[in-house]
């Protein structure tokens, strides 16, 4: 079994796109997480990461834009 999953992008800069995380990412209570996108353009002066999460009871392969971060 690999140790790397592909989650889903849903909104945000990222949307429609996959990005690989290593799996207990997916597997923790709470799956998601900020990173630096692949093209920051349009990203705030202050913030160059993005926050992605998965909804709370929904697939934990599914992460939702949530914000910029810094």
């Amino acid at each position: 079994m690999s140790d790397m999953v592909q989650v889903k992008l849903v909104g945000g800069p990222m949307d429609g796109g996959t990005l690989p995380v290593d799996r207990e990412a997916v597997e923790d209570p709470e799956p998601g997480f900020d990173f630096v996108p692949e093209d920051g353009s349009g990203a705030p002066d202050d913030c160059s990461r993005v926050l992605y999460t998965a909804e709370p009871g929904g697939d934990p392969a599914v992460w939702h834009w949530r914000s910029w971060v810094p």
